[in-house]
């Protein structure tokens, strides 16, 4: 949904405007106001306006003026000029500064909506050539290494994808991989002054590295880098189906780590700095892409330490070791408990944990599981405890005394009573989190509806009132009409005539002093809004009242 401002000096017209108009039948989602136009520059500042409606005839900056330095500023922005002066000059000068339309004033509701409505039409078939599939294409193409780079890192962190949706995005990003292609890793650190550069010549150095990468094996392989957490080259290789091997290199792992040599003496003769490279394992893609890179990574570590320029080649596959305790992978599989706690997406968290917990009870029977269950436990008590913490709470507020008991002395001894506290702590902390959340919308409405009684004969614009609950127009909108089922402008509406009405009944007070109690300095105005409210004058209402009485 679209945002619009009203602009114009008289409060009564572009209040009523707000109230009145159908703004969400006409594709608005949130409607300014201002009374100035210095007013309207701080609200466009502050806020994503798409449409503008001014008055041309304003103390100070006239529409004139605003639009030209709408233009100026924001060229996207439509505008739409209303002026009370039947005068070509103002036509002429709104056609000359590409205003979307010129209407006069008192305009009706009628061709205020056809305005709105067919500038609103403009902007949307706009933003649907932006998004045509052209475009999408020609900007999928210019982003195609940063693209192949990111999901190549997923991959390299455990993401995992429906073998149909990884077949599609590997099409897409034009990568010659496939489920259960043969694949070899090349981990590459850059040394020396390398190291020492600033970010932006860093990703150049790392674009020329993966290029010499490419000229070196482009005879043999399919090359697929990216740069990791770490900061390493990652070089995921593909042996090409139509390559023929050399003579001596009777296997794909002898000609890389030949390669791989090739490389590091074309980066120092001809970038004139030194790389480390560790040849890693090989196995089958995707599902030993991770092991591979951890393996390499570990090994790196392990192997390298802080040494500059070195070589080393590993010679395990991506098979794990049967000696070696495995990690519960699927703790750390993008995105990762705190990512999705933080996110409020609980579902989500619910299945991570039963996809953790099916891979530690199909180990039930493995000796080391202990070890897998104490990693499984501080990793979700921590954390549960950090988002409990992040919402400003200690644990014994939010979560029960059998839930509470396991962070202070954990009680499971199997997998299953592990997974039990699990989910019955998380969705503890999901009810107090939708609690918070209910009363916290509950409070805005009660405070809003508060502002609008003590301040209806002022200013009780939805700027105005975003202002005084600390929250975004558009923001506060959404939550005032999920919370009430009505808008708040149509409130505001709603309640200023049910007061005209009880003033009308109630009081003896002349229909241009009970308009101004509502907010309305101007009379017309206000009998226009009632009328269409009641389908009666205010005079007509009071009088149809007395003679019931």
């Amino acid at each position: 949904m679209l945002q619009l401002l009203l602009v114009d000096d008289e409060r009564s017209v572009v209040e009523t405007l707000a109230e009145t108009i159908p703004w969400a039948e006409c594709g608005i989602g949130a409607v300014h106001e201002a009374l100035s136009g210095a007013m309207a520059l701080e609200v466009l500042e502050q806020n994503a306006i798409d449409i503008v409606i001014t008055d041309i005839r304003m103390p100070g900056m006239s529409g004139i003026e605003l639009i030209t330095r709408i233009q100026e500023r924001w060229p996207h922005i439509k505008t739409i000029l209303l002026s009370g002066y039947a005068d070509f000059e103002y036509a002429k000068q709104a056609i000359a500064r590409q205003s979307f339309d010129y209407l006069l004033k008192p305009v009706s509701d009628e061709d205020l909506i056809d305005s709105v409505t067919r500038v609103v039409g403009q902007i949307k078939a706009k933003w649907e050539e932006a998004a045509s599939v052209q475009k999408a294409m020609y900007a999928l193409n210019e982003n195609l290494p940063l693209l192949r780079s990111t999901m190549l890192n997923e991959l390299l962190s455990g993401k995992t994808y429906a073998e149909t949706a990884l077949a599609d995005k590997l099409e897409l990003l034009e990568l010659p991989y496939a489920v259960h292609d043969e694949i070899g890793l090349l981990l590459i650190r850059m040394e020396d002054r390398f190291a020492d550069l600033p970010d932006r010549e860093q990703a150049l150095m790392e674009y020329a590295i993966s290029n010499i990468v490419s000229e070196v094996m482009q005879e043999h392989f399919h090359i697929w880098p990216a740069r990791d957490a770490h900061d390493y080259i990652v070089i995921l290789v593909k042996r090409k189906k139509d390559s023929l091997i050399a003579e001596g290199a009777a296997e794909p792992r002898s000609l890389t780590e030949r390669y791989a040599e090739q490389i590091q003496a074309n980066v120092h003769i001809y970038l004139k700095g030194a790389v480390s490279i560790l040849v890693g394992g090989w196995g089958r893609f995707p599902s030993q892409a991770r092991d591979m890179y951890e393996q390499a990574v570990r090994a790196m570590r392990q192997k390298m330490g802080q040494g500059q320029g070195l070589f080393v080649t590993t010679q395990q596959d991506a098979e794990p070791s049967d000696a070696a305790v495995s990690a519960v992978w699927a703790l750390y599989e993008p995105p990762t408990l705190i990512h999705l706690l933080e996110a409020g997406r609980f579902d989500d968290v619910e299945r991570k944990i039963r996809r953790i917990f099916e891979e530690l009870l199909q180990a039930d029977d493995n000796p080391d599981v202990s070890e897998q269950l104490i990693e499984a436990y501080h990793a979700l008590a921590g954390a549960f405890a950090y988002i409990i913490h992040k919402n400003g709470k200690q644990l014994h507020a939010v979560l029960p005394d059998d839930a509470l008991r396991y962070f202070r002395s954990p009680a499971y001894s199997t997998a299953g009573q592990l997974l039990d506290w699990s989910v019955r702590t998380l969705r503890r902390i999901r009810e107090d989190a939708e609690q918070e959340l209910k009363d916290n919308h509950s409070t805005i409405v009660r405070s809003v509806r508060s502002f609008v009684d003590r301040h209806l004969s002022q200013d009780v614009s939805l700027p105005a009132i975003a202002g005084h609950v600390h929250l975004h127009p558009v923001y506060l909108s959404k939550v005032y009409k999920t919370e009430t089922g009505e808008a708040l402008t149509e409130y505001v509406y709603r309640l200023r005539m049910e007061k005209a009405a009880f003033y009308l009944r109630t009081t003896a007070s002349k229909v241009f002093e009970i308009a101004e109690m509502v907010g309305y300095n101007n009379t017309a105005y206000f009998i226009r809004v009632f009328k269409k409210f009641f389908d009666v004058t205010p005079q007509e209402y009071r009088d149809d009242w007395q003679r019931q009485g």
